[in-house]
């Protein structure tokens, strides 16, 4: 058990004469006091003996080796600069020149020809204008979608795909081939004019590869957004998409399947539609400031926000604002409806929780703020960001999966596509983000070490060693030379460095150690891994970035138990050895570290987060950026 480790945080603080405990600095909001244990008689006696054994046990077992293996790193970054988004290189479709002869057939020759034109030629990547061109000359030139009296059946299928591509989050005018003014112009206007007739087959097949390659893999690049991105998508090739495009009888279903699987894309699209068909009904009152109301209390604004929670789905009443509002101020009913009631205050506790403020069942400030933030236009463009980071995802996530959303500092265990656990986390703060990436979980450590990140040797604890050099050995941490060996802190001239220190620290297994009981590594660049932690309290907030970047997960028993399929008598007696012991996870499981401000809670309902990391707005900067370079 655990209700004790409030107290070691304590006596850190005295032996460091009032100053921060490193194990402080790297897990605990110093905003937040340590959890206040009272404890009394017997029980407390109890223990008190029990914590004595298992620190005693860890002495033991703490002796200093020749050479320490460092826990992995979590450095401290700076704050991102503003984003410069630098979209994929496109260029013209065209080729310098063939060296076969031109065909003999007009409108293959047309396409010959326009092959080798720049003017009206769409923009590609490299690798799709190459497909482009071989697949042509590898066809005779013939085209694809066009007959001399206009488009075929396929070609009129495609382009009526392309133009309803806001069905699937995505920008019809990015599918627009150059040829036609609007997708409304016909292309039967074009029948015996056999060099529109070329431009636009050309153009159907680049926007298709383009719509290919965005329903695949995204319409931006994940690592340009933030460097705290390290995802490699993957996109249809080009060579692959524009065979199955060509030779097809049903292009239109192979466009399709290559939007994501995920059940939650199906649920994006259905809300997409859904709230896309509300912006004309809109609310166009927002909530107004004013004073508290408690449950209970009357207020007139009250029945404004009925329907905001009615709009939302967390409370059931009438369908619109027409409906909700009486017809006079001396109807019966209109009282009522002023009154913060017990249905009204459930409510606004379930959209606090899921809107991650203060839970009161009462409305404030707060509460309006993210009520009026909740528009349909704000909820559409939210839809889109998240569709669009579905497509980022990997095709697989495996048959059993760790999946964390960080922007609903949520994890969870997923197995054969149905959720087994699930539990709170803690993330990293605005300034030291965690990374989305995705790997594979390989390793839990119980009584694990902790590696004291450089950024916070250098930045928290080499102020205080330069006063105190014996800060450290008081407090039981080990300082390692670059060779592996030992030494006390009290024996290094710390005032001789300021920037590299050419030491490492290391806390050894401990009722305050900042890792916890256990820690859950799936080595990788970012030197992140999940781990347990002294600092309880924080999973009682809403809003859980905390940390300096590893994530903090509420129940690690469990999910070490969830992990390796240990029962919770073996996992505790793991624990209380005292021993710092590895267990390999022989199960492949994946682990997907993922930001969605969006998402699907159980029962298949799209609840909105707060973008903590601010990570909505550089994707419609990337996005606008995106529009611009494929003009």
């Amino acid at each position: 058990m655990r209700l004790t480790r409030g107290l070691a945080g304590a006596s850190a603080l005295v032996l460091a004469l009032s100053l921060s405990a490193p194990q402080a600095m790297a897990e605990r909001d110093m905003d937040t006091p340590s959890r206040v244990v009272k404890s009394s008689g017997s029980i407390f006696d109890y223990f008190k003996r029990k914590r004595e054994a298992r620190r005693e046990t860890l002495r033991r077992n703490r002796e200093p080796g020749p050479r320490i293996q460092n826990a992995p790193l979590i450095d401290v970054d700076k704050p991102e600069p503003p984003l410069v988004y630098q979209p994929e290189k496109l260029e013209a479709l065209q080729a310098e020149s063939f060296s076969e002869p031109e065909p003999t057939e007009p409108l293959a020759q047309a396409v010959y020809r326009e092959l080798q034109s720049r003017e009206a030629a769409p923009r590609v990547t490299r690798n799709e204008k190459t497909a482009i061109i071989d697949l042509y000359r590898a066809n005779g030139f013939k085209p694809l979608w066009t007959t001399p009296d206009g488009l075929d059946q396929r070609g009129q299928d495609v382009l009526r795909l392309l133009s309803k591509s806001a069905d699937e989050a995505m920008q019809p005018s990015d599918y627009l081939p150059p040829a036609l003014g609007t997708f409304t112009d016909s292309p039967t206007s074009f029948k015996g004019d056999l060099v529109h007739l070329a431009r636009l087959d050309l153009g159907i097949t680049a926007m298709a590869l383009k719509y290919a390659r965005h329903a695949s893999g995204g319409r931006i690049i994940p690592n340009q957004l933030t460097k705290y991105n390290d995802i490699e998508t993957e996109p249809v090739a080009p060579g692959t998409a524009i065979k199955v495009l060509a030779w097809s009888p049903f292009p239109v279903e192979y466009l399709n399947s290559l939007q994501p699987r995920h059940p939650a894309y199906a649920l994006f699209k259905a809300e997409l539609a859904k709230k896309r068909a509300a912006l004309h009904v809109a609310d166009s009152e927002t909530i107004p400031p004013g004073r508290r109301v408690k449950p209970g209390d009357k207020d007139s604004r009250i029945i404004l926000v009925r329907h905001y929670l009615e709009r939302l789905g967390y409370l059931e009443g009438e369908d619109t604002a027409q409906n909700s509002l009486p017809a006079t101020t001396e109807d019966a009913a209109y009282g009522l409806k002023l009154v913060l009631d017990p249905a009204v205050s459930d409510a606004l506790s379930a959209f606090q929780t899921e809107a991650q403020i203060k839970v009161t069942g009462a409305l404030d400030q707060a509460t309006v703020n993210a009520l009026n933030g909740r528009s349909e236009e704000s909820m559409v463009s939210r839809l889109v960001y998240n569709m669009e980071r579905l497509r980022w995802l990997p095709k697989t996530l495996g048959s059993k999966y760790v999946f964390v959303n960080q922007a609903a500092y949520q994890l969870e265990v997923v197995d054969n596509g149905r959720e087994v656990w699930r539990t709170k986390v803690i993330i990293g703060k605005p300034e030291t983000q965690t990374v989305a990436f995705h790997d594979r979980m390989e390793t839990v450590v119980f009584n694990p070490s902790w590696g004291v990140p450089p950024s916070i040797i250098r930045n928290e604890m080499l102020p205080i060693l330069r006063r105190d050099p014996s800060y450290l050995d008081r407090l039981g941490y080990r300082v390692i030379t670059k060779g592996g060996q030992i030494v006390r802190s009290s024996s290094v001239n710390w005032s001789a460095y300021r920037k590299g220190v050419p030491y490492s620290i290391q806390q050894p297994p401990s009722d305050d150690n900042a890792l916890g009981e256990v820690k859950f590594l799936f080595p990788n660049s970012h030197s992140i891994y999940f781990h347990d932690t002294p600092a309880r309290s924080l999973f009682e907030r809403s809003a859980r970035a905390f940390s300096h970047g590893c994530v903090r997960v509420e129940n690690p028993r469990i999910f070490a138990e969830t992990l390796l399929g240990l029962s919770d008598e073996e996992v505790a007696k793991r624990i209380d050895s005292g021993v710092s012991q590895s267990a390999k996870v022989k199960e492949d499981i994946k682990v997907h570290l993922t930001y969605f401000t969006a998402w699907p809670d159980q029962k298949g309902r799209i609840v909105y987060y707060d973008d903590v990391y601010g990570r909505d707005q550089r994707m419609e900067t990337a996005f606008s950026a995106t529009a611009v370079a494929a003009r």
